[in-house]
């Protein structure tokens, strides 16, 4: 691709397009949602109150398809290439979109996760499975049945972790802006188009979906089927950022240890990884399932003691994005043990921040 191609007015180009047809489409599924009742229930962990309409992940769904079709028509982008990966997440919200409304069992949804992640996974050579690990721990080569098992594994994790921002207004929109804007640099350094398109389109989505996130009169959430199909395009570009490290260039501009790799994409996600695992340790102890609904998140702690929901989402966003930053200002001084012990004592300093944070609220 020639180095002169104005890359920065495309990718500009790009995320008002997607913000105008974002807005189309979502304003079309408020009155879809009006008109057959598409309300998300209230119950006692709820931090919403008043009507709230759900299911708003389809529309991001739809933005992407569409995208897919006209931008594949450019010369730089390999939609095509990417369309088992697209139709997957299209199915994945559309499988989360009919949960939204007949609420299936944590067991059998993921179930059939994990069969449309392993068929992906199986038939698809343009999304690599992690075989190896460059050192990370000690592991190098670990086989296509192990990789193939792990990669689904990490699919699953990330999908339940980003899956829990959705409790909030604000948050899932906010990280996944901050999240996807960083891939878009990511991608672009490595001149992989494609993925840096679909980044602008999600940024793009997000934009639109916060206002609606915010609306006093067409409040909306993009529920499970927004965030297990936003949650899946999370998994996919950080499986990508660790398959593609040993020949990607941004490994070469930062000088980044090939076997770091693993935990800087891992703190790219910190907190949400954070409050997913403390949540079920808390469930676990409390002889309940770990996929049981509570309000003992993390975004619930802070919004107990007084933060509104966009100041806790801006929070949680920043503190992720400090370990991230931390993890990656300080890893080629490290190897891989030595980095990994210090993300789990970041991870045990904000875990005993919330902690404290929570005391205090039931001392009030």
């Amino acid at each position: 691709m020639n180095s002169e191609f104005p890359f920065l007015l495309y990718y500009l180009g790009l995320l008002i397009i997607t913000v105008f047809l974002s807005r189309f489409v979502f304003r079309r599924y408020i009155g879809f949602a009006k008109r057959y009742d598409l309300i998300k229930s209230t119950n006692a962990r709820a931090a919403h109150k008043g009507i709230v309409f759900t299911g708003g992940g389809v529309v991001y769904a739809a933005v992407v398809m569409v995208a897919a079709v006209v931008l594949d028509n450019l010369d730089f982008v390999e939609f095509a290439d990417l369309s088992p990966v697209i139709a997957t997440s299209i199915l994945i919200a559309v499988l989360g979109f009919y949960d939204d409304f007949t609420d299936v069992a944590a067991f059998h949804k993921y179930i059939i996760l994990t069969f449309l992640i392993l068929m992906l996974l199986y038939a698809n050579k343009t999304l690599p499975i992690i075989q190896n690990l460059n050192g990370f721990l000690g592991f190098y080569e670990i086989g296509y049945i192990p990789g193939l098992l792990f990669t689904a594994f990490v699919y699953l994790s990330i999908m339940n972790a980003i899956n829990l921002t959705d409790g909030i207004d604000g948050y899932l929109a906010i990280f996944s802006i901050s999240f996807f804007s960083y891939m878009l640099f990511t991608n672009h350094i490595n001149k992989f188009f494609t993925l840096a398109s679909v980044a602008i389109i999600i940024i793009g989505s997000s934009s639109m979906f916060i206002r609606y996130n915010f609306h006093k009169g067409k409040k909306l959430f993009v529920g499970d089927a927004g965030s297990l199909f936003i949650g899946f395009w999370f998994a996919t570009y950080l499986i990508t950022y660790i398959t593609s490290a040993s020949t990607s260039n941004l490994v070469d501009v930062f000088s980044i240890k090939l076997e770091n790799i693993p935990v800087i994409a891992i703190s790219m996600i910190s907190i949400p990884v954070l409050d997913t695992l403390r949540v079920m340790l808390v469930r676990i102890s409390n002889k309940i399932s770990p996929f049981a609904a509570d309000r003992n998140h993390l975004h619930h702690i802070l919004l107990d003691s007084g933060m509104s929901h966009l100041r806790t989402s801006f929070f949680l966003t920043a503190i992720n994005w400090f370990n991230c930053i931390v993890i990656f200002l300080i890893e080629q001084n490290f190897n891989s043990i030595e980095l990994t012990t210090i993300y789990i004592a970041t991870s045990l300093f904000w875990y005993l921040f919330f902690e404290y944070k929570k005391t205090q609220i039931q001392k009030k």
